[in-house]
């Protein structure tokens, strides 16, 4: 499955559903989880916008083209809107060879035999529609089928699924296991496993029948399969195997059915910050970078390696996107397993491993004591059984935890006081000097907060999450209110108050950031003023940080308005294109030579505080404007405004 995505949303057929279930249809969160599989180059979605206008902000928000199907009749439009849509999608299968991946977001039975010409053509098909109307034969005729529900919503409990899934479930385990039985190929490792598993049946995802991660759904299955570990990677079986003598492999404990609290408050607070890769992908992985940087150790940068191993599972059949790839690069670039020979770091420097993660084993435990230390920082206690659940789905790893915890220790980013562990105080804000970011840090310094107001970091988050409902309706109120979590954060960090963390900080500086600058280039026309906001917000956003994917839903919108609103500063208006790279193209190359100056001028700004955001919309021109030698020059400039640190 390759990572470029193009998505076609049959809207009629989803608001409909939405309505009538009184459910919130956050598209939002749609294309968070479509990002975490691979870049969407592509999306539009088709119905009759006088109908839905309250979606309409939001589907613009996240750069989403909006084709309009005018009502003649329920039923004409209907058939109008299947038609156009499958008539866009087969025309980018066959004008755009790049894109190899295709998500049609609808549960009309109707749309089956696009997808069966889409994946003769070779194409990856992706389903995505609500449980409570999508027809079987949609489902079957797709690759892979993710119930809508699930996307938007926490997975449901597991007694709320059907009986029926529950029972097709297991049947479709034990089928599978019978196909390795058959080559000879048991026990079988899990993520093998589990891509079988999808093959046979599209619409199987462990989510879609209540469980948080894959191993939790094997564990309620321990009637019907073994598990076992060998080297760190998860393994299974049937029932009835017996494994030989020489396998060297060492039966998984059964964890158990009830999640505690402490497990619950764990996976909370690491999901919020970093997502939690499940144990079997993050540990396999690991081990691969390991053993690439020690066979190459002068042959890598961050994303070569990166891109390498990506490849390599998509030929193995692996569902690793990059996202996920990334978030576990990122556990051990925090606890600093690598080293970037002295250079800046960035994904495009030269890097190796650090020298005191000799071996293997010390470098996965290096990058996993990363998930500690974050609880540590949130201010959590540290129940090692509990935490060893949550970290590695076995209780009996609460020695291993005990590793890690030493590890911290020694490295003297911990320190302990009785049972009890806390974060060494770093800098309180370490970029509290930093240049980009001042505008921010100005308006944080000059707020004033109501008497009334509760202090501390969970009145930070609290006002932050209103903020966020906030931003929909209101940017001006959205910003205040974000303003007013981050001063509470700003506060809070040097008085080193439980739960204060830099990460927050950050999070609620970024999405004041994004909601000032709406407010004064959408609510004030403020064009110009606005510009200092965008470029802070995109300051944060670099690509190894994390905080660039917590945000990802909205740097695409935010790059294209920012190139929208500089033509709308000489009072030229044009309209905001399907990508930052059309926009680019359009403000590059307008009729208007005002127009191009100012665009140069504040690309090359952008370039200065974000090099290679101004690369990636280079090389997503070239991908989507191939053929046409214009767009290939903007590109080239592009490059070149981005500067040598983009390269």
């Amino acid at each position: 499955m390759n990572d470029m995505q193009a998505l076609f949303i049959d809207f009629e057929n989803i608001a409909i559903w939405a309505e009538h279930e009184s459910f919130d249809f956050d598209l939002t969160r749609l294309l968070e989880y479509l990002r975490s599989r691979g870049p969407v180059v592509i999306k539009r979605a088709y119905g009759d916008w006088s109908r839905f206008p309250a979606y309409r902000d939001e589907l613009l928000n996240n750069s989403i083209d909006l084709i309009q199907m005018y009502s003649v009749s329920a039923v004409k439009n209907k058939n109008r809107a299947d038609i156009r849509l499958s008539l866009d999608a087969l025309e980018v299968a066959m004008t755009r060879p790049q894109i190899k991946t295709f998500v049609v977001v609808s549960g009309d039975s109707d749309f089956g035999a696009l997808i069966g010409r889409l994946r003769e053509h070779g194409l990856y098909t992706l389903g995505i529609g609500p449980r409570s109307i999508t027809h079987a034969l949609l489902v079957k005729a797709c690759d892979e089928y993710m119930y809508l529900d699930t996307i938007l919503s926490a997975p449901a409990p597991e007694e709320t699924q059907s009986i029926g899934e529950q029972e097709a479930s297991r049947q479709l385990l034990q089928k599978a296991l019978a196909v390795f039985g058959q080559r000879g190929d048991l026990p079988v490792p899990a993520a093998k496993l589990k891509t079988t598993l999808t093959s046979l049946d599209p619409a199987f995802n462990e989510a879609n029948l209540g469980y948080r991660q894959f191993r939790d759904w094997l564990e309620a299955n321990r009637d019907l399969a073994k598990l076992y570990f060998r080297d760190l990677v998860m393994y299974v079986a049937p029932i009835d195997f017996s494994a030989p003598s020489d396998l060297e492999l060492k039966p998984a404990p059964a964890v158990g059915a009830t999640t505690s609290a402490f497990v619950a408050q764990y996976q909370q607070a690491l999901d919020r910050t970093v997502s939690l890769v499940d144990v079997t992908t993050r540990r396999e992985v690991l081990r691969d970078m390991f053993r690439e940087l020690s066979r190459q150790p002068d042959g890598w940068n961050s994303r070569t390696l990166l891109d390498e191993l990506g490849q390599r599972y998509a030929t193995a059949g692996l569902s690793r996107p990059r996202q996920t790839l990334l978030k576990v690069w990122q556990l051990g670039f925090r606890e600093h397993a690598f080293d970037y020979r002295g250079q800046p770091e960035s994904f495009d420097a030269p890097v190796r491993l650090a020298g005191d993660v000799p071996t293997e084993e010390a470098f996965i435990q290096r990058a996993e004591s990363s998930y500690v230390h974050m609880l540590i920082e949130a201010g959590l206690p540290i129940e090692r059984g509990e935490l060893a659940v949550a970290l590695c789905s076995e209780r009996e790893q609460a020695d291993y935890i005990d590793c890690l915890l030493d590890d911290l220790l020694q490295r003297h980013v911990i320190a302990r006081s009785g049972n009890q562990f806390r974060a060494v105080p770093k800098e309180a804000i370490p970029f509290r000097d930093q240049r980009e970011l001042q505008p921010l840090i100005q308006d944080i310094e000059q707020t004033q907060l109501p008497e009334d107001l509760a202090r501390g970091p969970l009145s930070a988050r609290s006002l932050a999450e209103k903020a966020k409902l906030q931003r929909s309706q209101d940017f001006v109120g959205a910003a205040q209110t974000y303003l007013l979590a981050c001063r509470l954060q700003w506060d809070a960090l040097p008085a080193n108050l439980p739960n204060a963390t830099v990460e927050d900080l950050r999070w609620y500086m970024a999405s004041y950031a994004a909601t000032k600058a709406g407010a004064l280039a959408q609510g004030e026309h403020k064009y110009h003023a606005a510009r200092s906001y965008y470029l802070a917000f995109f300051a944060m956003m670099q690509e190894d940080d994390p905080l660039c994917e917590q945000m990802n839903g909205l740097i695409n919108p935010m790059l294209t308005y920012y190139w929208v609103n500089l033509a709308r500063e000489l009072n030229v208006t044009f309209k905001p294109a399907d990508t930052p790279a059309l926009t680019a193209l359009q403000a590059a190359t307008h009729a208007n030579s005002s127009v191009q100056q100012v665009w140069c001028e504040a690309t090359t700004e952008l370039g200065k505080v974000n090099p290679r955001l101004v690369r990636r919309v280079a090389e997503q021109l070239r991908l989507e404007r191939k053929d046409s030698r214009e767009a290939q020059q903007v590109a080239d400039q592009l490059d070149t405004l981005a500067g040598e640190n983009g390269r």
